[in-house]
C-alpha cells in the first residue's frame, strides 16, 4: 500500500470525498505573511509545523510563520505581546483557557467571516464548538475534540497477570480489581510497576463520574456544586488507590523516582495502565517493548459517565492587520484537509465529524479501540466559563489537595476547607452580555 503524506491512499480518498461534500477547499491570496502562535510537546510542533509548510505551499504568495510557547508561559506571552503591539495574527485556544482569554477582548468574532463566505459549521461536534461560542458569538474555530478518558493498557502485562483486557463497559471496581493484580511489589517492599497511573491528579475523572460537579453550570456558572457527598466519596476513591490500595503512585512516589513523568512510566514498563487524552499517541506509537491499545474510563458506581472536556482551535486577534489571511489559514488547518492530516499522526480527534469518522482517524493503527473516542465525547464536561476560575483552581483547590493526596487530610477534610475557602471568591461568569 503506497503512503501519501502520511496517510494510506484509501484515507485520503475519504478525505478527498469529505471534501467534494463539504465544498472546502483551498484559495489563492495575494502576498502576506501571518504569524501563529502555539504550544504543544516537539512531536505535535513537528506537526503543526508539517501543516504549515502545506499552507503555504498551496496558498501562493502567503507566508505563515511559527512562534511556539510553552504551555505555562503561553497566556503571559500573548497578552505582553498584545499590550506591547507584536502579538501574532492567529493564537492556538484551548476549551480551557478561552475562559481566561475571551473576558479581555482580544479575540476576533468569527461570524462575519462565516457569513461571507457561507461557512458550513454544522459538521463540528456541538459540544467543542459551543464551549468557543460565547453570548452567540463563535471565536475560535475548532481544530479537535478531546474527552479527557483514554485509559493505555500494557497488553504484555495483562497477559501476564491472565487478566482479560478492559471493555468499554468497566466500572471503577473492575479498574481497581485489575489495578491490583497488575501491581508488583519486590522482596524489599518496592514496587517496581503500578497498576494504574494518571497524567496528572484527574479528579474530575472521578467526580464527574460519579455525578458530581464543580459548578452548577459549566458554561455560565453562577454557583459552587462540590460540597456533598457524592463528590466526597468520589475523591476518597482515589485517593485510596494511592493511600490504601498502593496502586497508584502518589507525590512522593514520583520525586523518588527522580521526576519521572508518568508516561514514562508506562512507557518504560513500570506503570500497567495510564491515563490522559488521545494525544500521548504519537509519543506511545515509539513503544517497542510491548503492545498496547486503550478503553474509555470506566463508569462510576451509579453506571454514570462523565469526562473532563479537552479540545482546542484558532482564533483570530482583533489587533491583527491580516485577518482576512488569517481566516483562511484557519479554515485550512481547522478544515477537512488540515483535520485529516494531523489525524494521521494519532494526535487528535478531529472537531469535524466526518473526518472523525472516516478512515483519517480510524486508520487501523494504533490504538485500534480509539473509535471509542466517538462515543465519548458526548460526556464531556468543560470547566467553568469564569475568568477567575484558573485563579480558584491554582491558588486554591490545588494546593488543598495537594494535602489531601499524601494523607495530610481527608477527602470530607479537604471539601469543608476548600468551601470555607471559596466563601470570599465568588464566580465570574463569562458569559454575561458586556
Amino acid at each position: 500500500m503506497k503512503i501519501f503524506g502520511g496517510m494510506k491512499i484509501w484515507a485520503w480518498a475519504g478525505v478527498l470525498a469529505v471534501l467534494a461534500m463539504t465544498g472546502w477547499g483551498c484559495s489563492q491570496m495575494g502576498s502576506t505573511t501571518i504569524k501563529i502562535s502555539s504550544w504543544g510537546d516537539p512531536k505535535e510542533n513537528a506537526i503543526l509545523l508539517d501543516l504549515v509548510d502545506n499552507f503555504n505551499k498551496t496558498h501562493t504568495g502567503t507566508k505563515v510563520e511559527l512562534q511556539r510557547v510553552p504551555w505555562g508561559e503561553y497566556n503571559t506571552k500573548l497578552l505582553t505581546q498584545v499590550a506591547g503591539g507584536i502579538a501574532p495574527d492567529v493564537i492556538f485556544v484551548s476549551t480551557d483557557n478561552i475562559a481566561d482569554l475571551y473576558p479581555r477582548n482580544i479575540l476576533e468574532p468569527l461570524d462575519d467571516y462565516i457569513k461571507a463566505d457561507n461557512f458550513n459549521t454544522a459538521d463540528f461536534y456541538p459540544s467543542v464548538l459551543n464551549r468557543f461560542t460565547v453570548n452567540g458569538h463563535l471565536y475560535v474555530l475548532p481544530r479537535d475534540t478531546s474527552p479527557i478518558c483514554v485509559v493505555y493498557y500494557n497488553k504484555k502485562a495483562f497477559d501476564e497477570a491472565k487478566l482479560p483486557y478492559p471493555t468499554d463497559d468497566w466500572s471503577w471496581n473492575d479498574l481497581l480489581t485489575d489495578a491490583r493484580a497488575l501491581t508488583k511489589v519486590d522482596e524489599n517492599g518496592h514496587t517496581t510497576r503500578w497498576g494504574y497511573t494518571e497524567d496528572w491528579p484527574m479528579l474530575e475523572l472521578w467526580t464527574y463520574s460519579a455525578g458530581a460537579r464543580w459548578v452548577n453550570d459549566s458554561q455560565n456558572p453562577t454557583a459552587y456544586a462540590f460540597d456533598n457527598k457524592t463528590f466526597v466519596d468520589a475523591l476518597q476513591y482515589r485517593v485510596d488507590l494511592i493511600l490504601k490500595e498502593k496502586v497508584m503512585p502518589g507525590p512522593s512516589n514520583m520525586t523518588a523516582m527522580g521526576g519521572m513523568g508518568t508516561s514514562d512510566l508506562f512507557m518504560n514498563g513500570t506503570a500497567a495502565m495510564f491515563v490522559s487524552g488521545i494525544w500521548k499517541t504519537p509519543q506511545f506509537r515509539d513503544i517497542k517493548d510491548f503492545d498496547w491499545d486503550v478503553a474509555m474510563f470506566p463508569k462510576g458506581p451509579t453506571g454514570l459517565r462523565g469526562f473532563p472536556g479537552g479540545g482546542s482551535g484558532y482564533g483570530i486577534l482583533n489587533t491583527s492587520k491580516n485577518k482576512k489571511a488569517a481566516w483562511e489559514f484557519i479554515k485550512y488547518i481547522a478544515g477537512p484537509e488540515g483535520e485529516a492530516r494531523m489525524a494521521s499522526t494519532g494526535l487528535a480527534q478531529p472537531a469535524l465529524k466526518s473526518v472523525a469518522e472516516s478512515p483519517a482517524f480510524l486508520d487501523n493503527q494504533k490504538p485500534l479501540n480509539k473509535k471509542m473516542l466517538l462515543k465519548a465525547v458526548d460526556f464531556s464536561i468543560y470547566p467553568p466559563m469564569a475568568k477567575n476560575w484558573l485563579e480558584i483552581y491554582q491558588g486554591t483547590i490545588t494546593p488543598i489537595f495537594d494535602q489531601l493526596w499524601v494523607g495530610k487530610l481527608t477527602a470530607q477534610e479537604a471539601i469543608d476547607q476548600l468551601a470555607e475557602a471559596v466563601k470570599t471568591k465568588a464566580l465570574v461568569s463569562e458569559t454575561v452580555a458586556k
